[in-house]
């Protein structure tokens, strides 16, 4: 017997069916033998047809030739047609067989992709952590940097708060020193009495040698007399109208501003990426 998995039925070659046959009823009566049928059957068509029980007209002739034209087909093209679907099973079978395997490959690989990516859960969490560490250690350092800008800038006010405190002093005493000079200039250009007084000195002071004695400074006079007029006419001068000391008070108030300070916040993932 030939089977089929996308049949129900089942198609059995006639040699089959003759093995089958001689084991069932007609074989127990002998019926199997066309010897013994061919009486037993015209015994049986006489009083069939006499009695006209079966009538033989068109249609009992298209029912024999019906019944004719399938046993043939079955004797002659059974195993044709068995061999064929057979063909066709396997076929398909082979066809499913190649797409199951194909698709258990791929299955297989799935699985085996979906294992080591289970395995880096691990490696992949240790990274973010780093990544996480190293941005915190970032911010942490341009805080730091912030400050350390905001201190450097004060630093360098009170840098340029001596110095310009230096340069005022030094135009003081320059502008001082220029009018005690030309004020003494003056006294010995203008006063014959302090010309020849100093002269005499220093000729005195010369003439007496390693042992002789200074005696009067006519010039440290002249000098102490030009500081005592500069300070009196500074003192007489009006509050504010020292040119170097309103040039100071702008300096230092330039000075004294408050540092600008940069504001550069924000998500430092984003401003400092880390990058391999």
């Amino acid at each position: 017997m030939i089977k089929s998995p996308f049949l129900s039925c089942a198609l059995v070659p006639p040699a089959a069916a003759k093995k089958e046959d001689a084991s069932g009823l007609l074989a127990q009566y002998g019926l199997n033998d066309w010897k013994v049928a061919l009486p037993v059957g015209m015994v049986l068509a006489i009083p069939t047809l006499s009695n006209e029980w079966l009538i033989l007209d068109a249609e009992t002739q298209l029912l024999a030739v019906f019944m004719l034209f399938c046993g043939t087909a079955y004797n002659q093209g059974g195993a044709m047609l068995a061999a064929t679907l057979d063909e066709y099973r396997h076929n398909v079978y082979s066809t499913l067989k190649k797409v199951d395997e194909s698709m258990l490959v791929d299955i297989k690989a799935s699985i085996a992709a979906n294992e080591k990516v289970l395995d880096m859960e691990k490696d992949i969490a240790s990274v973010h952590a780093l990544v996480d560490d190293m941005a915190k250690a970032k911010a942490e350092a341009l805080n730091h940097a912030e400050e350390h800008k905001y201190r450097d800038a004060v630093v360098r006010k009170l840098d340029n708060l001596v110095a310009i405190e230096e340069a005022a002093v030094a135009s003081l005493r320059s502008r001082m020193l220029s009018v005690v000079k030309a004020d003494v200039v003056n006294k010995f250009a203008t006063d014959k009495a302090v010309k020849e007084a100093a002269l005499t000195h220093a000729m005195s002071v010369l003439s007496a040698g390693k042992t002789g004695k200074i005696g009067k400074d006519v010039i440290g006079e002249v000098y102490a007399g030009a500081l005592k007029n500069y300070r009196e006419a500074y003192q007489k001068q009006a509050p504010g109208s020292d040119p170097i000391l309103l040039q100071l008070e702008k300096d230092v108030a330039a000075a004294c501003a408050a540092p600008l300070v940069e504001v550069q916040g924000g998500n430092v993932y984003v401003t400092h990426p880390v990058t391999a």
